[in-house]
């Protein structure tokens, strides 16, 4: 018997219903994440097959075939059109960016990007020595790009210094997809901050979203400057065409940005497909531009890295560009506390114990003059006394205990709600100064959890000579439930004590067996340890990296 309507409406009802329940973010969130908003395109899909069916072997009027040949008719008609529109813009895209040639020199100009654009990508692979990109967070204005060999990367990700001067190596991959990349194991990216000394070719980059008749892009123009004034511009960008099979995507989300909760009902299109041709999925605005440029692509196995000898003159002349710049910032502080400072950053200098010690006294100064703020004041001279107790850590140890009677007179004025307190390498260090620390490493203050228990580690410094006061304040910490220690702080505070000569008591509850180990972790620590013990996570790691090169020499024999 042939029905008025098709029963396969409920697969368009079922939709319906769907949408309704996302629209009410207490069930949307749920669905959002198993994905609801990709099931309208099965149910949209089987609903137009199914009508179709339906009236093709008699069950409803033959009219209802008009639905699904309208629907897909339709849909393929707007997505040929799409194609189409790609087409024509590829070609003439590809016809204007083959009549540019730029006649960029590497020898005599050096191509600097006014965002970080693409420059690493080519000196990785169109052998191009160097890249900038401008960068208004250093005083150089710009950081430049090279490809280098993997023991000057190694050199670079090894001193710390060098990370502080903001010169950082960095891996990369080869491949279209993230299924086939490959991470290049023989070079590096090397970024760091420096000044181009040739002519300027500038690289700037502008995104349009607009439609070509229904096809929606995202359209680059990139405009290549040159010295002499001339300016060339190449067009790529992405468009999003319909897929060939509709695929209708009903739902709602979360706007963060608003925030709202969000719906809305479209086809799926293939975003972030490139408009110029070329064999790869991405980069290829790169490649244009790089033909522009009139670079020669080279091969992953003939990749040769920048003049290693010429790139080391430059790392270190940035680096003690930097520490000029460190230094003058912190002469800053030292005269005066409550002056605004432009870079806070101090790193270089932290590391150079030579440069440390020719400015130890007036480092304590400084840091006397912020600790000894009032009122307002104490806020503003906060960051400044922060910095200065850090670089006063970083002392070596005979000039550090020169430091002794002025630090521990600072800190027995310093009240409860002072930042002295919040500075805790000064405050792991103060327990080399021997019991005379010891009122200020068991005030609670000094073991809080913002610090990283650095009362406790200051504590272990000490060592057996602080066994009468620091007993009772270790064993207090130790007993406090569960919740409140975490592995890190639990081992900290069993190494002090073991330091300070105290035996563990048992854990109560210890499932998990933590006492033991712990025990079999730090079995060899006593009050004759040395004091880098009481630095639990470094001396975890240098353990292991100590076990890792014993066990490759076992090998090499």
């Amino acid at each position: 018997m042939r029905r008025r309507f098709p029963f396969s409406i409920v697969f368009f009802l079922a939709t319906g219903v769907l949408f309704v329940l996302q629209a009410i973010p207490i069930v949307g969130i749920f669905l959002m994440f198993a994905l609801a908003m990709f099931w309208s395109v099965a149910l949209v899909n089987a609903g137009m097959l199914g009508v179709a069916f339906e009236a093709a072997v008699g069950r409803v009027s033959r009219w209802w075939l008009a639905l699904p040949v309208v629907f897909y008719g339709g849909y393929l008609a707007v997505a040929a059109q799409d194609h189409a529109t790609l087409r024509r813009l590829s070609a003439a895209y590809e016809a204007a960016n083959a009549r540019v040639a730029t006649g960029f020199d590497p020898a005599r100009e050096a191509l600097v990007f006014e965002k970080d654009g693409s420059g690493p990508w080519l000196t990785q692979n169109y052998a191009l020595p160097v890249a900038y990109s401008v960068n208004d967070r250093f005083p150089e204005g710009f950081l430049s790009h090279r490809m280098m060999d993997s023991a000057i990367c190694t050199q670079v990700r090894e001193a710390p210094a060098l990370g502080a001067a903001f010169v950082h190596a960095f891996g990369f991959h080869d491949g279209d997809g993230v299924r086939n990349n490959r991470i290049e194991k023989r070079f590096c990216a090397l970024s760091m901050p420096e000044r181009p000394e040739l002519a300027l070719v500038r690289v700037s980059r502008q995104e349009t979203k607009t439609r070509a008749a229904t096809l929606p892009i995202t359209r680059v123009a990139t405009t290549v400057s040159t010295p002499d004034g001339r300016r060339f511009e190449l067009l790529g960008g992405v468009a999003a065409p319909l897929s060939w099979i509709p695929m209708p995507v009903m739902g709602c989300g979360l706007n963060s940005g608003a925030p709202s909760w969000d719906c809305s009902a479209g086809f799926w299109r293939k975003g972030f497909t490139p408009i110029v041709s070329g064999a790869t999925r991405f980069g290829r605005d790169a490649v244009v531009l790089a033909g522009a440029l009139g670079l020669k692509r080279v091969a992953v196995s003939q990749r040769v890295g920048a003049d290693p000898g010429l790139v080391l003159q430059k790392i270190a002349a940035v680096e003690e560009a930097t520490l000029a710049r460190q230094l003058a910032s912190v002469d800053a502080m030292i005269a005066d506390p409550l002056a605004r400072v432009v870079d806070w950053q101090v790193g270089v200098l932290a590391s150079r114990p030579a440069a440390l010690h020719s400015r130890a006294d007036a480092i304590m100064t400084g840091l006397e003059r912020a600790a000894q703020a009032t009122g307002g004041n104490r806020a503003k001279a906060r960051e400044s006394g922060r910095i200065l107790a850090g670089l006063l850590a970083g002392l070596r140890r005979n000039d550090f205990l020169d430091f002794g009677p002025r630090l521990l007179a600072l800190y027995g004025k310093a009240d409860d709600q002072h930042w002295l307190w919040d500075a805790d390498r000064l405050l792991r260090r103060l327990g080399e100064l021997g019991p005379g620390a010891l009122p200020i490493l068991v005030a609670p203050r000094a073991s809080r959890p913002s610090v990283n228990g650095a009362g406790v580690e200051g504590l272990c410094r000490v060592g057996a000579a602080g066994r009468e006061v620091a007993e009772p304040a270790l064993l207090a910490m130790w007993t406090r439930p569960e919740k409140n220690l975490d592995r890190d702080r639990r081992a900290a505070l069993f190494v002090a004590m073991r330091r300070v000569g105290v035996s563990a008591p048992p854990i109560a509850d210890d499932q998990r067996e933590r006492l033991a180990k712990l025990e079999a972790e730090w079995d060899d620590v006593s009050p004759a340890s040395p004091s880098r013990v009481c630095a639990v996570s470094a001396e975890r790691q240098a353990r292991g990296e100590e076990k890792i090169a014993g066990r490759r020499r076992t090998n090499l024999d």
